[in-house]
């Protein structure tokens, strides 16, 4: 019995390519016994190879229609698990209680989501293979000076270390996209000390309200702040007044973040 057409409203791509598939799950790294979350069974392509594997996986798809032939797809594999629920819902723990490997392919506007809902379980997920739009993918993984450099690159990059590996081409799905995928790779690290988050994603969202004004003009829409403390606070970190916000790197926001608080705090 075939599988019913792909839902626009699902931001449904099927990946078809199996070679393409295979190399999405080698980037895995999986182990017999280990345990997967899929975000999005889809037609079960990489479920399937994952099977093949000898891990363990719950496999989350939010299509309810697709759910009953997904079972009989897998009938007999004890080790795949079918749940039809959204995946940003999903707390690990009701499931697994302990760590994971995370693996999708990813609808555009899901993406920024979940890589939140990754930062909150960071520690239990040990790797994960995440294919969204190309552009996006870019600006994950993007490094200071970039255009792409943002603070969805440093939040995701304050805890993951993260690399493109893998290009992808919209005849890889069906229906075929109108734009390029990407395969990232996140490898857990925590290589930043950073005391107070919520001030940290503050500043550094404030940083980046308006890309083409210097650091300065953005910082000022805060109400705390005047032009002349921000010039103390460039000074002492030896900044130009002209930086921008997108010149600054992660060990550079933190510095930004503790010299504003101590200012505010005094």
């Amino acid at each position: 019995m075939p599988f019913q057409k792909p839902k626009k409203r699902f931001s449904q791509n099927f990946l078809t390519d199996k070679n393409i598939a295979g190399a999405i799950v080698d980037l895995l790294q999986v182990h017999p016994g280990e345990t997967v979350f899929e975000i999005g069974t889809g037609r079960g392509i990489l479920t399937r190879l994952l099977a093949d594997t000898g891990t363990n996986i719950f496999s989350f798809e939010l299509d309810r229609t697709l759910i009953d032939q997904l079972n009989r797809m897998f009938e007999g594999t004890p080790a795949v698990r079918i749940v039809n629920q959204d995946f940003l819902k999903v707390e690990p723990h009701d499931y697994h209680a302990g760590s994971f490997k995370l693996i999708g392919n990813i609808p555009y506007d899901i993406t920024s989501p979940l890589l939140e809902w990754m930062i909150v379980h960071r520690s239990s997920v040990t790797r994960a293979v995440i294919t969204a739009q190309e552009e996006l993918a870019d600006r994950i993984s993007s490094k200071p000076g970039s255009k792409n450099w943002a603070p969805l690159s440093i939040f995701c990059q304050c805890h993951f270390g993260i690399k493109k590996a893998m290009k992808i081409g919209p005849k890889a799905f069906y229906p075929p996209p109108k734009v390029n995928s990407a395969t990232l790779l996140f490898e857990p690290r925590e290589l930043y000390r950073i005391d107070d988050w919520t001030a940290f994603e503050k500043i550094v969202r404030l940083s980046f309200a308006h890309r083409r004004k210097f650091l300065t003009n953005n910082l000022l829409e805060s109400d705390k702040l005047t032009r002349s403390v921000l010039e103390k606070v460039l000074d002492r970190l030896r900044w130009p007044p002209q930086i921008r916000a997108e010149e600054i790197d992660i060990e550079g926001f933190i510095r930004l973040t503790g010299e504003l608080k101590k200012i505010i705090l005094s």
